[in-house]
């Protein structure tokens, strides 16, 4: 899995950027905000991004933060959103609006998103409305690169019945005593169980 993209602006398209990673331009689709914030070709990027696979094509999506792809990621599990029409709805109002109009069940607001009908709209709020938490803007958590121990952890402890809220949250409630990154992902898992026990 492509998990971010940094290299130079070398080109822009119709619905993003092209990166020059080390000689070889990475084609990336960007919603809006971030498009409008790349900046101009010949400067350096970096993209959290998603690699969507199908049978007839790889594409690569990009977000200018990883709270951003997260709710990208949670819109496209949803049945009938696609990553074309998740894209969409991200450029239409960024990922901490649609995720509030989510959380507040807010289905009047949902379906003037474009390609978004009720039933849709009604799918996102019922699977999606206890798994998004407030983005930055709205006084949410601000997000940090972790250890790659800690995202092992944070999937071991969605495997025990958590899900990926909650055991984000249970990491950022552990006092860990030295760098994160010198623990075993075993000895997190259980730091964070008792910080939320199952």
């Amino acid at each position: 899995m492509i998990s971010t993209v940094e290299g130079r602006i070398a080109g822009m398209t119709p619905s993003g950027v092209i990166v020059d990673v080390g000689g070889v331009g990475l084609e990336v689709n960007v919603p809006a905000p971030a498009a409008a914030a790349v900046g101009a070709v010949g400067e350096r990027i970096r993209l959290f991004t998603h690699l969507h696979v199908r049978e007839d094509a790889l594409t690569l999506y990009g977000f200018a933060s990883e709270y951003d792809r997260t709710v990208f990621l949670e819109l496209i599990g949803v049945s009938g959103v696609g990553p074309r029409v998740a894209l969409t709805i991200l450029s239409q109002g960024g990922a901490s609006r649609i995720a509030r109009m989510i959380r507040e069940e807010d289905v009047r607001a949902l379906v003037q998103l474009p390609h978004i009908g009720r039933k849709t709209a009604e799918r996102l709020v019922v699977e999606l409305k206890d798994r998004l938490e407030p983005g930055e803007e709205e006084g949410g958590p601000r997000r940090t690169e972790t250890a790659p121990v800690c995202d092992e952890a944070v999937a071991a402890l969605m495997s025990l019945g958590l899900t990926r809220s909650n055991a984000e949250r249970a990491l950022e409630r552990i006092a860990f005593e030295r760098e994160p990154s010198t623990y075993s992902v075993e000895e997190i898992v259980r730091l964070a169980l008792r910080a939320v026990p199952l």
